[in-house]
């Protein structure tokens, strides 16, 4: 991108205040005066950072500055949950339908953007062991969604036959609090893509995935374990680290509301991550759990 030094700082300051407002538009250029200046920014910068910052281009005269942008109202957390659903399906959209199209080349990632998990509605995670520990644990998936939830996991048994072999998909388990929620501890779950497993099948399907928005291309969840009642976590990490295997697998709520299982549907996995949040950084494969869960207000004790 070539730089205009004749136009000041502040002119492009408030080009790029104007394009963040019309993000879906070109703006008017401050060189060429044609409607082709576009502005564009690092998703994981624009999430964490509330002084982002903007790369602006212009398609008719080449010109362009890179302008990081302080005290925007648009970007303060309390105010900025539309903006970052928009921009996060303005960049996310095109690839997951890459995905899609490639779905036997690309299963694992296929199952992390699989369309269905928006009616499905990922609820809550749980987890299940065998009471002798003769057997590896469960992590179970647990869908508002019954049918839609169980569809998504036919299509990757279909496709993978029960079992992750090359652990392409990347299952994270983020404990630590959320700013703002140090009151109510909680842990993130985080399945996507494995980045460089997702990298090697674009580069052979001869499409390119920016590995910024790599940590966006799956699914999440906040869980908020209810005070008083035993945890779960601890004892699925003691028989992970015992069988270093667990199930990944759909569960629903029966009309008694009680948890069923699904373990025919599952995915046999020999790898997790389990983190702190204290360790992500911006470029993070879970950069998402740094942000995503403040738009989500935990239960009340």
């Amino acid at each position: 991108m070539k730089s205009n030094d004749r136009l000041s700082t502040d002119s492009w300051s408030t080009i790029a205040k104007l394009a963040i407002s019309n993000p879906m538009s070109a703006v008017e250029c401050p060189k060429c005066h044609a409607r082709s200046l576009t502005a564009t920014w690092d998703l994981a910068d624009l999430l964490l950072s509330p002084e982002p910052v903007i790369d602006l281009h212009c398609s008719t005269c080449d010109a362009g500055n890179r302008i990081r942008l302080v005290d925007i109202p648009e970007f303060r957390p309390s105010e900025r949950e539309a903006m970052i659903e928009m921009i996060v399906r303005e960049q996310v959209d095109p690839i997951v339908k890459r995905i899609q199209d490639h779905v036997k080349t690309m299963p694992a990632a296929a199952f992390t953007t699989h369309p269905l998990w928006a009616e499905a509605k990922w609820a809550a995670t749980t987890f299940r062991w065998h009471p002798t520990s003769e057997a590896p644990p469960i992590m179970g998936i647990v869908f508002d969604n019954a049918e839609a939830g169980k569809e998504i996991f036919r299509e990757a048994k279909r496709q993978m036959n029960h079992s992750d072999r090359f652990e392409e998909i990347r299952v994270s388990i983020i404990e630590g609090p959320v700013p703002g929620q140090e009151k109510r501890p909680g842990y993130s779950v985080h399945i996507c893509a494995d980045p460089e497993s997702l990298a090697a099948h674009a580069t052979i399907e001869d499409f390119v995935v920016d590995p910024t928005i790599v940590p966006f291309l799956g699914q999440w969840n906040r869980h908020y374990p209810i005070p008083g009642l035993p945890q779960m976590l601890p004892r699925f990490k003691q028989e992970f680290d015992r069988h270093k295997e667990f199930l990944l697998a759909p569960a629903v709520r029966r009309a008694d509301g009680q948890l069923w299982f699904e373990p025919e549907l599952g995915i046999v996995k020999n790898e997790i991550h389990f983190r702190h949040l204290t360790d992500i950084t911006q470029d993070d494969p879970d950069a998402a759990a740094l942000i995503l869960p403040q738009f989500i207000m935990p239960p009340e004790s």
